[in-house]
């Protein structure tokens, strides 16, 4: 049977399951309602592995239900508890990037073991039997029932799982409330129908009661049912609780019917809001065709007579408005967050701490943070190559660490932030830093430098050669990250990006990597400016501070620098530009992170909202280009990264 076909629902579903595993088991709170949530999900990846196959997978996912089926029976989560379970998903993160990438769970059978093997343990030291110990019904049972003691605490209008309703009970006053019947229709193609409608019904079991199913559940797995209606008690959460059916693979209608009791409200939940998978080719183009009728909009706009532009002016405000609110909606559909890439960081990070022995602890932030889904494809690789060089060559062992007065457990922190249109990624560590000295003698070894250039180099010189490619300050191969430093894999990532990347380093107290990646297909305001009106440049306003015409403020030299004089004080001029700058012209005040810089242009034109597009190699690599626009009248225009310009173009020069 070819499953196929069902893969990329089945990968989707079950990194939804693991995020979700992922996120209780590390955020620490065990408590009833976050057990449940933990239970059902390593439940639904387990159902889902085995139905597509994947038995590795399915055996992996069972271990830790059954575990955390023993967490529902009380006790507290111990800390070996916790630390194994974490392993698992780890496990199990694994496992799906092999399916996704060979459509296979097999070959990771030597971390199985012992995976499974500290799972059972766990288990063990609760007293409670295995998993091959523990029938099926009772293993899938997310509720397990009180014996004796206080009775379990019911929801007010609900019975106790697995009782049958009183006559009267369920409602306020005594009122009879007759059950509610959901009724679920399998794709009639589905080589899986039974299999579907048993994940519908333990997914059910585990939401509420299931009264009965028609047809019952032997004919069901005997014959080609492809409709089932599930009797359940009304609840509050009927309706939500159908929608999420619908969510589920292959299912293709679901019906919720209330006793005529409640016509009104019947009708309302009968209504389900359906979710649709949208290629991201298609939205590509969408986004395309947007740009483009914003385009044609400033065009027409430009084209028009001005009586004409003042006389349709609400019209053509309206419909921009309109266009940009549609743009930015489907801009939003395409970002996803980087907890993915966190999550993976994360993975990859305790992995090599138990390979090599060195205990350390991972910081994140600002994964909430969100950009388009390639961008994030795409810096998955420098950033795990960050974490490999960190772990095996910048963090010393515990015993270097607390001879050195260290925490002897290494510190390794990823911050995720924004900058104006720049995404900043800083990845730091607290370990030995990195060896200038040995920098530069392996740059004249190498024949890069003579020794007198070397000499003369500053920190941020000096680290800007670990980027050449195949420079390395080690001469050992590392199995976990390669021959020595390696830095050039992760520059030419960053820079294949439109990014640059920023080093810095202390020894003793460690380094620090920043990938500045700017920011692309996105409305931005800019203020656009040339040497000429034929070609035009534009910088993001959110780092203009300040035009200053040079007709009012001079330009003063001081040693060999230039300065703009403001009433405050004297600002450098960025070296950067495409031609003399007269009297007429003006001085662009930019914001920087090492103080504020002057651009000096002979023209201002308008500032505008536009779309800015990615400009491709071999321009894409110009660090202070972030790529290019339409401008309303026509003309394209080359969108500069402020920071990126004030950095590289305006170093003063020691005195």
């Amino acid at each position: 049977m070819d499953l196929s076909k069902y893969l990329d629902l089945f990968l989707q579903e079950g990194q939804e399951h693991l995020a979700s595993l992922r996120d209780g088991i590390s955020g620490g709170i065990f408590d009833a309602g976050a057990v449940q949530i933990l239970f059902r999900s390593a439940h639904s990846l387990k159902g889902m592995a085995a139905s597509m196959g994947f038995d590795t997978l399915a055996g992996v996912a069972h271990a830790l239900e059954d575990l955390m089926n023993l967490w529902q029976q009380g006790g507290a989560v111990e800390a070996a508890d916790q630390q194994a379970a974490q392993r698992a998903v780890d496990l199990l993160d694994a496992l799906m990037d092999r399916v996704q990438t060979h459509q296979s769970d097999k070959g990771f059978e030597p971390q199985v073991a012992p995976v499974l093997e500290a799972l059972k343990t766990c288990a063990a030291g609760r007293g409670a039997p295995t998993s091959e110990k523990t029938p099926p019904e009772e293993a899938q049972t997310p509720h397990p029932r009180p014996t004796g003691g206080a009775q379990a605490e019911t929801p007010p209008g609900e019975q106790p799982q697995g009782e049958e309703p009183a006559s009267g009970a369920g409602s306020p006053g005594g009122e009879k409330r007759k059950p509610a019947t959901i009724r679920v229709s399998v794709d009639p193609g589905s080589p899986l129908a039974a299999a579907r409608i048993l994940v519908v019904n333990q997914r059910l079991q585990q939401a509420t009661e299931v009264l009965d199913m028609t047809p019952p559940l032997k004919d069901i797995q005997k014959g080609n049912v492809k409709t089932v209606a599930f009797r359940v008690p009304q609840r509050g959460d009927l309706k939500e609780l159908a929608r999420g059916l619908q969510d589920l693979p292959e299912i293709v209608q679901v019906e919720l019917e209330v006793p005529k009791a409640a016509p009104d409200e019947a009708a309302a939940d009968a209504s389900l809001i359906q979710s649709v998978q949208v290629r991201s080719t298609d939205l590509d183009a969408l986004l395309a065709e947007t740009s483009q009728l914003l385009y044609n909009l400033n065009s027409l706009e430009a084209d028009l007579p001005r009586a004409e532009r003042r006389k349709h002016g609400n019209w053509l405000d309206s419909h921009r408005a309109l266009l940009t609110r549609l743009f930015d909606q489907v801009l939003s559909i395409r970002l996803v967050s980087f907890k993915r890439l966190t999550d993976r960081i994360e993975r990859t990070a305790r992995d090599l701490s138990d390979r090599l022995g060195k205990p350390l602890r991972i910081e994140v932030s600002g994964a909430d943070q969100q950009a388009d889904r390639s961008l994030v494809e795409k810096l998955l690789p420098p950033i795990t190559h960050l974490i490999r060089n960190a772990v095996d060559h910048g963090l010393e062992e515990a015993q270097e660490r607390q001879a050195a007065g260290k925490d002897p457990v290494g510190t390794l922190r990823l911050q995720i932030s924004r900058e104006a249109e720049s995404l900043l990624i800083e990845f730091r560590d607290d370990g030995r830093g990195l060896d200038l000295e040995g920098i530069r003698k392996k740059a004249v070894e190498r024949g890069i430098l003579s020794a007198s250039d070397a000499s003369l180099l500053d920190k941020r010189r000096v680290l800007e050669l670990i980027s050449l490619p195949a420079f390395s300050t080690r001469t050992r191969v590392s199995e976990v990250s390669g021959r020595g430093v390696g830095m050039d894999v992760v520059y030419a990532s960053v820079e294949s990006l439109g990014g640059r990347l920023e080093m810095d380093t202390e020894k003793g107290k460690g380094t620090s990597f920043t990938l500045v990646i700017p920011s692309a297909v996105t409305l931005t305001q800019v203020l656009t400016f040339g040497w000429s009106d034929e070609i035009r440049f534009a910088l993001p306003t959110s780092l203009v501070l300040r035009l200053y015409p040079l007709t009012q403020y001079p330009i003063v030299t001081v040693g060999n620098r230039k300065y703009l004089q403001t009433e405050e004080d004297l600002v450098p001029v960025l070296s950067w530009g495409y031609g003399p700058v007269g009297r007429e012209g003006c001085g662009i005040l930019l914001a920087g992170s090492h103080g504020n810089r002057a651009l000096l242009v002979p023209m201002v034109f308008q500032s505008e909202r536009v779309i800015i597009l990615p400009l491709g190699q071999p321009l894409e690599s110009i660090q202070e280009w972030i790529g290019g626009t339409h401008l309303s009248s026509g003309q394209v225009a080359y969108v500069l990264d402020g920071r990126a310009l004030a950095t590289k173009y305006g170093e003063v020069p020691e005195a």
